[in-house]
């Protein structure tokens, strides 16, 4: 009897609570979109255009929630003599953020504002107060891979 084989993104289907991981705080080279989110486009294709190539770099969207919602397109760095490609420099901060992972996403940029919405409302559902003080992150993984991460405090900070 042969073995069913399980495809590559199963486990993304199967996790039913979301994942929570402690991210550590980090520095970043960064343009800030105009217009929040809806500019973010723009602002990648002014910090992509500061580089040679995009291979071994770590792209990140970082959303500032508030009225008006800031947006900022960055580049990690991984060193305090990383270059910053003379762009404005700031620190991500660390803390607890709930995650989820997303398949395929520059086919899916009209989907991620309800993705982001039913990652929190798993995340409260599973007990988690959201942190707003701290950004939203979006990790570029890959081309194809993403990862979107929202901001929580410990179920024991939860009175």
């Amino acid at each position: 009897m042969g073995r069913h084989r399980i495809g590559p993104h199963a486990y993304d289907q199967c996790v039913v609570s979301p994942t929570v991981v402690e991210e550590h705080e980090f520095e970043v080279s960064r343009v800030e979109a105009v217009g929040g989110p809806s500019g973010a486009g723009a602002a990648f294709d002014r910090l992509e255009g500061c580089m040679q190539s995009l291979r071994g770099r770590k792209m990140y969207g970082i959303l500032y929630p508030g009225h008006p919602d800031r947006y900022f397109a960055c580049l990690r760095l991984d060193n305090e003599e990383s270059d910053d490609l003379g762009l404005e420099r700031a620190i991500v901060p660390g803390g607890l953020y709930g995650r989820s992972h997303v398949r395929d996403w520059n086919t899916r940029i009209q989907e991620l504002p309800r993705l982001f919405d039913a990652l929190h409302a798993a995340l409260v559902g599973s007990g988690y107060l959201i942190d707003r003080a701290r950004p939203l992150i979006e990790y570029y993984r890959r081309m194809d891979a993403l990862t979107i991460m929202i901001p929580v405090m410990g179920k024991d900070d939860v009175e």
